[in-house]
């Protein structure tokens, strides 16, 4: 007989399936990334399917079974209004939240990073500027998955002249070391370091030049791509 549980977390994507169906994943307190069927969840009348939508924090009873847990229960907790009100804060949620589906294991518990997200998207409805939050969260994601890039000076000697960017190799890499590509400015790579560093909520006084942004983002989308292709 399928036992009954419970837990509460972010709905972090969907995927319609039959008719009718559809199957939710949700960054859970207990369970991590969770995958669970909801039936009828695409009815226009579906209490379950408007309750479990991308970006919403609800608490959910279901049934474990061998194949997918099947909901019985879900009960709205935040629904994060203001950040969907706003079209780039919502984008920027929206590319975090595809992030950390991709980048965690089915039913590991990752309680640091369901309260980095939380966090997050509070930040982006206090008004954290979706450019600087967005680095700054995918930093600390990957920190706290242990896959964050080094950001001191050479990961092989410790060096800080000649650096490039080696997401193969971990992060930051000189020349002298095999490092090869473009030079990454100390401007770049500081910032990067800052923003790893800052708490979230100090981002909307970070004021970084555009170009420094722009290269920032680009190296950091090369590192999550690399991990994400291993």
């Amino acid at each position: 007989m399928a036992r009954l549980a419970r837990d509460r977390g972010l709905v972090l994507c969907t995927q319609d399936v039959a008719e009718t169906d559809r199957i939710v994943t949700i960054l859970t307190e207990k369970r991590g990334k969770l995958r669970i069927l909801v039936k009828r969840a695409r009815r226009i009348d579906s209490h379950a399917g408007a309750i479990l939508d991308v970006l919403n924090y609800a608490e959910v009873i279901f049934y474990e079974r061998r194949e997918l847990p099947l909901l019985r229960e879900a009960s709205l907790l935040h629904i994060f209004r203001e950040l969907k009100e706003d079209l780039q804060r919502l984008e920027a949620a929206m590319r975090a939240a595809a992030i950390v589906a991709r980048l965690l294991p089915d039913r590991q518990s990752y309680p640091e990073v369901l309260a980095l997200l939380l966090d997050y998207l509070r930040a982006l409805e206090g008004g954290l500027p979706p450019t600087v939050g967005e680095l700054s969260f995918e930093l600390k994601l990957l920190g706290r998955l242990g896959l964050g890039p080094f950001l001191d000076g050479c990961i092989e000697c410790g060096g800080k002249k000649g650096l490039t960017w080696s997401p193969e190799r971990g992060g930051l890499l000189c020349t002298a070391c095999g490092g090869k590509g473009e030079e990454v400015s100390p401007q770049i790579w500081k910032a990067l370091r800052g923003l790893r560093n800052l708490p979230l909520s100090a981002g909307s006084r970070v004021r970084l030049p555009e170009r420094v942004l722009t290269k920032a983002q680009e190296l950091v989308e090369r590192f999550i791509a690399w991990h994400l292709g291993r």
